[in-house]
């Protein structure tokens, strides 16, 4: 069960990691509206549950449209032949007529069966289909069992959705990178998995991703990103900042303001800290560790701090703040996304 609070990568690493530790519970419910998840640890437990040479008497496939809720009650009751345990999947489980009919099977599990049902809400934004988590399935599945609903990565914090999962795959990125790699890929955690895949293989024993590389293989092909414009604006260049406002702002669904608010916001809070290493006298590549940037970019942190001194820093956090939640509720009132960013900008070039 998650945690007040706790977000859907959270519960899936908690799942995933009892999982490999042979935590197998008798029952999964996977459901949501982002997929990436579901069908990770659908494949995680297909691969760990039942040994290979054990596969073709224990393992059973089946998808929703092809299988009915009796079937499934039938066979799940059923004692394993020539194994120890059997495992059904139901994938796209939405297409059963009623997955809700599987929960009597749940107030009296078998021990010897793994049963995973895999439902993909659909993501079109206007869908009601879904678990109902009012009734048995869900209820009786929490109980004895693992529940994962998947929700979407919210647009502003897909770039630090991207750092988190390179960094758990081992590797590292040019700090522009998870920005650019959102703005290529959008709100797709399946693509952008397989983006990672294609530039790990491109990486000859390296670990660290690289701008070019991205923009290389992820074919990017733009103006400006979001990155250029923290740059700029820490920076204090006025042209450039406002001629690429201007781009986002005719932009508006490949450069969502919550998801540029979340980038400046993350830059100035680094920038507090590099404030911070430099009061307690670390050097140059202390504070690049400290930070997670490569020592090379500690020349443009020391002259962002200049031109954005501790309080300067404070107070355009504060601003930061204030607009995420103007965009995201009606005090925005009748501004679109290019006017409110014309105004944060205006803000944080005058502190």
């Amino acid at each position: 069960m998650a945690a007040r609070g706790e977000d859907t990568a959270t519960v899936a690493a908690r799942i995933e990691a009892d999982i490999r530790k042979g935590d197998i519970k008798p029952v999964y419910l996977l459901f949501g509206k982002e997929h990436f998840y579901i069908d990770r640890i659908c494949d995680l437990l297909v691969e760990s549950v039942i040994p290979p040479e054990e596969r073709d008497f224990g393992q059973m496939v089946y998808y929703g449209v092809d299988v009915a809720a009796p079937q499934i009650i039938s066979l799940a009751r059923q004692y394993p032949m020539m194994v120890s345990r059997q495992m059904i999947v139901i994938k796209e489980a939405q297409g059963m007529k009623s997955v809700e009919e599987i929960a009597p099977y749940l107030e009296n599990i078998m021990p010897t069966t793994v049963m995973v049902i895999c439902y993909k809400t659909p993501n079109d934004g206007s869908s009601s289909k879904n678990i109902d988590k009012r009734k048995k399935l869900y209820k009786e599945t929490l109980a004895k069992g693992a529940v994962l609903e998947s929700e979407p990565v919210k647009d502003w914090n897909l770039a630090g959705w991207i750092e988190s999962y390179v960094r758990g795959e081992g590797l590292e990125m040019e700090r522009s990178c998870p920005q650019l790699m959102a703005e290529a890929c959008g709100n797709n955690l399946s693509k952008i998995a397989l983006e990672v895949e294609k530039l790990k293989k491109n990486l000859d024993g390296s670990t660290i991703i690289t701008q070019a590389m991205v923009e290389q293989n992820v074919g990017i092909s733009r103006d400006w990103s979001a990155f250029e414009l923290t740059n700029a604006i820490c920076d204090r260049n006025v042209a450039k900042v406002y001629k690429i406002a201007k781009y986002f702002g005719e932009n508006p669904k490949r450069f969502p303001i919550q998801m540029t608010i979340a980038t400046l916001a993350g830059q100035f809070i680094k920038l507090l800290r590099y404030h911070a290493c430099r009061e307690q006298r670390m050097s140059d590549s202390e504070i690049s560790a400290e930070l997670g940037v490569n020592p090379y970019f500690m020349r443009d942190y020391a002259r962002y701090g200049k031109n954005y001194p501790v309080k300067s820093c404070m107070a355009a956090i504060a601003i930061l703040r204030e607009y995420d939640s103007r965009s995201k509720s009606n005090a925005r009132g009748s501004a679109s996304d290019g006017d409110l960013l014309v105004e944060v900008i205006s803000r944080l070039m005058n502190r």
